[in-house]
């Protein structure tokens, strides 16, 4: 056997095994860990559960944890649309799994269910809304539970507060978080936001991508890099803490994402939200949405840029509730979650679920 044949066979011994492992990587569904209490062992009654559930007709991942599953159910709506923030909860907001049971829902064309977006005709703010609603009988129905606590970021807020006005009867509360409201306002204000904030920090390449961009609205196909180029600039210089690096290592780290969820993580947003972009351009929730029947919290960062919190606290003072909080982080920019978990984990552990619980068996005894 001649020096080159030996090579390559040493070649292959060692890049087959690799080929094969990073084939079961990228098949694999990846998993959640158990909860486990002091010395190790699951605690009794907890459950950590990674699993499909069908939603408007199309497979749709969501990830169940929590100490109890007897505790409140809390949905979280991520941001997007396409984005996974899925190991970022996990992260910045594990402190949750103590006081509810917290599911996460990888919605169309996000991470785990990226395949659930091949009909990309199906992607509508509808859609959306009646796959959430969906989820909320699954649910109330598998936990024996009448109601649950919404919260939603971003995007995700968009679809909260339209799923609380269309299905009151199974919300506790609704708390938002980066709210939306206006979005041909929401991208107007930001734009100029962000070209304040690189002025006052002398950023020249932030400058010049923005004169790039473009002022709002996005037409066209690149529509979808521009916008997220917008936000990306808008939040560059806002809040105290940066958190990009902690971030993308939840990311990389998560075993509930395989190696494919994870190229998904990157790609979701990117390929869907051009889709459902230009249905948001009439987005109006003070006109559209001016009441809720659920006990409303907004947690705004006071540097806000990418859903100025400013349009967010008009929204709040004119919106009619039977309670509504308003709560301010002032460390924060567009996500107080991650960026001061510990305020808002003790925030919703705490206070909305204790005061939320409280007010509805008050209104019982009266009834």
């Amino acid at each position: 056997m001649d020096r080159t044949t030996r090579r390559i066979l040493a070649g292959a011994g060692v890049g087959l095994p690799l080929a094969l492992l990073g084939a079961r990587l990228w098949r694999s569904q990846g998993s959640t860990p158990p909860i486990l209490d002091e010395r190790g062992q699951p605690v009794p009654d907890s459950i950590a559960s990674l699993e499909q559930v069908r939603l408007g007709g199309v497979d749709q991942w969501v990830l169940m944890r929590g100490r109890s599953f007897h505790n409140p159910l809390l949905l979280y709506l991520s941001g997007g649309p396409g984005a996974s923030e899925m190991a970022w909860v996990r992260h910045f907001n594990a402190q949750l799994e103590d006081h509810f049971v917290v599911v996460q829902w990888d919605q169309r064309g996000a991470a785990k269910s990226y395949a659930a977006a091949k009909d990309r005709d199906a992607l509508s703010v509808e859609q959306y809304v009646s796959d959430a609603s969906d989820l909320l009988e699954l649910l109330t129905t598998r936990f024996s539970q009448e109601k649950v606590f919404v919260v939603g970021h971003s995007w995700g807020s968009i679809l909260g507060v339209l799923l609380a006005q269309r299905r009151p009867e199974r919300i506790h509360a609704y708390i938002g978080t980066g709210q939306q409201v206006n979005f041909l306002e929401n991208d107007t204000v930001s734009h100029m936001r962000a070209y304040e904030l690189a002025g006052r920090f002398g950023d020249g390449k932030a400058l010049t991508q923005l004169e790039r961009i473009g002022p709002p609205p996005y037409t066209g196909p690149d529509r979808a890099r521009r916008y997220m180029m917008l936000m990306s600039l808008a939040g560059r210089h806002a809040g105290r803490r940066d958190i990009v690096p902690e971030l993308f290592s939840s990311i990389l780290k998560a075993s509930e994402y395989s190696l494919r969820d994870k190229l998904h993580c990157m790609l979701g947003m990117r390929d869907i939200l051009g889709f459902v972009y230009p249905q948001l351009a009439g987005l109006d929730l003070e006109a559209q949405v001016p009441e809720l029947q659920v006990p409303v919290w907004f947690m705004l960062g006071r540097e806000d840029y990418v859903t100025p919190s400013e349009i967010a606290a008009r929204y709040f003072d004119k919106l009619q509730a039977p309670r509504k909080t308003l709560v301010w982080f002032e460390h924060s920019g567009h996500s107080p979650q991650f960026e001061e978990p510990g305020k808002f984990n003790s925030l919703l552990g705490h206070q909305v679920r204790t005061s939320t619980v409280a007010a509805q068996a008050e209104e019982l005894l009266l009834h």
